[in-house]
């Protein structure tokens, strides 16, 4: 009697420290899978940007890992700040594909800074992402306000004609005459007929 009650006793100790571990892994497989391919945003903006012009700003969302043809979607928002205040801000759609975004029209000079943040759409596999980049507006890369003049004639880019020498052809053209002139005078003087000195 005594050994059938050990057993019964035995039996169901087991079955409480068993029964948990059994247990356990039903549940840690109903945790949701919160892991995601991470991407990298690379934006692309002209180095120097012209004076009194927009920048457009390029932006590519890429997966670090194969993705079996899956692309990133979402939303990209782009910011341009100057000396830490912020400028401008877009945001606008990704469908997977490099989107270029046009900026406002800048004028003062100085170093700017560009920076996108990609938000991936709900319920997607890919992980949000962000890149930056800088571009500066110097002297000397103005816009051109020249008017090209009646003949609709074009200029250089820096808005200046080309210098063609005006100035140094007149004073090769009055030199040319004065060694013409000279020239003559030599000859002339050559030809005149010398008196001669034992003449009397």
């Amino acid at each position: 009697m005594v050994k059938k009650f050990a057993a019964v006793l035995a039996l169901a100790f087991m079955s409480y420290v068993v029964a948990p571990v059994l247990v356990a892994p039903a549940q840690a497989a109903d945790d949701p899978y919160t892991a995601g391919v991470r991407t990298s945003c690379t934006v692309t903006v002209p180095a120097v940007v012209k004076r009194g012009t927009a920048p457009r700003i390029r932006v590519n969302v890429r997966p670090n890992s194969p993705t079996q043809g899956a692309r990133p979607e979402g939303d990209v928002r782009v910011t341009i700040s100057k000396a830490g205040s912020r400028i401008f801000t877009k945001t606008v759609a990704y469908k997977g594909s490099a989107v270029e975004v046009q900026g406002p029209t800048l004028n003062q000079f100085g170093r700017y800074q560009v920076k996108a943040t990609f938000k991936t759409a709900d319920g997607a596999v890919f992980k949000s992402c962000s890149g930056s980049a800088a571009f500066d507006i110097r002297a000397g890369q103005g816009p051109d306000d020249t008017d090209p003049g009646p003949d609709g004639g074009t200029t250089d880019p820096d808005g200046l004609l080309p210098d063609t020498g005006g100035p140094d052809v007149l004073w090769l053209l009055l030199a040319l005459a004065l060694v013409g002139s000279g020239a003559g005078l030599v000859y002339a003087a050559k030809r005149r007929p010398q008196a001669n000195p034992y003449e009397f």
